[in-house]
Parts: structure tokens; C-alpha cells; sequence
């Protein structure tokens, strides 16, 4: 009896040893290894720029910021060519692009511009208070609206994307403590404010749309006219530090601006299509009418 019943359960065991494999390797997901280096060292980034802020070397801050921006570009590029995107570096990207791209700079915004005078008011020292929570809140939102919506939009992002954000808060600070601007307090919290609503909003920001522009043959006068301005910019520009905000915020308002190109475009479509005329459609002969001759008499 024994031996039967050993004879019998064999295959069971077999079968549910086999299934509980195969669960297993359903489990195991793909992980490339190299993409998420590139974004460990995102992730390093951010931290160390939050190290400067707190320790009131905002130049530093801002040049890690930067630094980020670039592995963030890496990652990506390398988790395309080897054909390796995972879940996992999907989800690390995002929880690294939150600390680079909206903690530093939340950070960043909170201190770079802190009044020296003991005299005002607490109030009036943390002015950017507000705008630093807001901004990290939105930016985290935006990070989980991407990968929850939108990852697998190919032609564009909805809404700001985070490194753009991040960046464009980081060269501000550099262009307003070089060129000394007064109020850049006020200036960095209603940039901040409006970055973050860029964030969430439903705007569409260029992805491959923009590498098309810069690659296809048919746009390359014009790419190398746009470069020619750019280097026109760093020649005449007295330091980096002011010649690198207005490189980010045009990325910023080229979003905005094609937005509202489109959507004036599609109202005039609209506008154009309720003011033609239609063509009444011609009378179908009744199968109840008596047959006409060519010259319209009937037969």
C-alpha cells in the first residue's frame, strides 16, 4: 500500500514542484544593472546638493542639481539602447527623480534667498516656505501620474517634467546671486509656484518630438541656426550663470507655447468647418419612380 501510494503521489508532487518554478520566474523581473548605476548616482546627486544647500554653498547645490539632469539623461538612454526597461528601474527613476528634482530643490528655494536681518519677521524669513512644500508635493504627483498614465507615451510628456522644473529653479539661483536682482526671494516663490502647477497641469511638453527636430535632415539649417544663437548667447553672456536660466526657461515656455499654437489651430479648424457651406447631397432616384430617359423625359 505504501509503495502504491508513493507511486501515486509522485506526479502530484512533480506537477505542484513545477508550478511553483514557474511562479517564481514570473516573479523574477529583468534588471539592468548599468541604467540603474546611472541612477544611484542620480539619486547621490540630489542628496549631496541638499548637503550644500544647508550648508549655504548654493553654487555648489546648483551644480549638483545639474549634474542629476545628466544621469537622469543617461539612465534612460541606456536602459533604451540595451532594451532593458524594467519595473524596477522604472520605479527606483522616480523615487531618485523626487530627492534630485524636488526635495534639492525645494531645498534650494528655501534657503538661497534667506533675509540676513535678525530684524524681520519669521514670517518674512521663511517667505518660500509655502513654495518649496508645494513644489515637492507636485513634482511627487506628476512622478506618479507618469508612471501610473503615462510611461508609455512616446511623443510627448503631460506636464512639466521634473528634471526641467528642478533645472530651471537651480539656474535661477544662479542667475539672480550673480546678477544680484533685488526681491529675488519674491521671484524664486512665484517661479516655484508656477513651475509646480506646469507639473501637474495637462500640458504637453516635447519628448521624441523634440529629438525628430534635431536629428532629421529636412530641419538641419534650421537646428544649426538655433545653435549658432546659442553660442552667440555663451559668447556674449558675462558668465554661464547667466546664460544657463534663460536655456532652461525656454524649454518652459516652448510647452506653453505649443499648447497654445495647437489649440488655436484646432479652433480655427472648428471655426472653418461650421462656416463652409454643405453641399446638399443629390436625390436618390425611388425604386417607386418610373425610369427617365437620358434627356429626362420618362419612358
Amino acid at each position: 500500500m505504501k509503495e502504491r501510494h508513493m507511486i501515486v503521489d509522485k506526479p502530484v508532487f512533480i506537477k505542484r514542484f513545477r508550478r511553483d518554478r514557474r511562479k517564481r520566474r514570473q516573479r523574477r523581473r529583468p534588471i539592468n544593472v548599468l541604467a540603474s548605476v546611472f541612477t544611484t548616482l542620480n539619486l547621490y546627486c540630489g542628496v549631496a546638493s541638499i548637503f550644500a544647500s544647508t550648508a549655504e554653498e548654493f553654487d555648489k547645490a546648483v551644480v549638483w542639481i545639474l549634474i542629476a539632469i545628466v544621469f537622469d539623461l543617461v539612465d534612460g538612454t541606456v536602459a533604451r539602447l540595451t532594451k532593458s526597461c524594467s519595473e524596477f528601474g522604472k520605479e527606483l527613476d522616480s523615487l531618485s527623480d523626487v530627492v534630485s528634482f524636488g526635495v534639492a530643490p525645494a531645498v534650494l528655494i528655501y534657503t538661497a534667498f534667506l533675509p540676513e536681518h535678525s530684524t524681520l519677521s519669521v514670517a518674512a524669513n521663511r517667505v518660500n516656505s509655502i513654495p518649496a512644500v508645494f513644489f515637492v508635493i507636485c513634482g511627487a504627483l506628476r512622478l506618479a501620474r507618469y508612471n501610473v498614465y503615462q510611461s508609455g507615451q512616446q511623443e510627448s510628456f503631460t506636464g512639466l517634467p521634473t528634471p526641467a522644473a528642478g533645472g530651471a529653479i537651480a539656474t535661477f539661483v544662479l542667475f539672480a546671486r550673480h546678477l544680484q536682482i533685488p526681491g529675488a526671494a519674491w521671484m524664486l516663490a512665484s517661479l516655484a509656484l508656477a513651475l509646480s502647477y506646469l507639473m501637474v497641469s495637462t500640458i504637453h511638453y516635447p519628448k521624441n518630438r523634440l529629438k525628430l527636430f534635431m536629428l532629421a535632415p529636412r530641419h538641419a539649417f534650421r537646428m544649426l541656426g538655433f545653435c549658432a544663437i546659442l553660442i552667440a548667447v555663451f559668447h556674449y553672456a558675462t558668465s554661464p550663470k547667466v546664460a544657463l536660466f534663460p536655456l532652461a526657461i525656454t524649454y518652459v515656455l516652448f510647452g506653453i507655447a505649443d499648447e497654445l499654437y495647437h489649440l488655436i489651430r484646432r479652433r480655427g479648424r472648428a471655426a472653418t468647418a461650421a462656416e463652409a457651406p454643405h453641399a446638399e447631397p443629390f436625390p436618390e432616384a425611388s425604386s417607386d419612380s418610373p425610369p427617365t430617359s437620358k434627356t429626362g423625359e420618362r419612358l
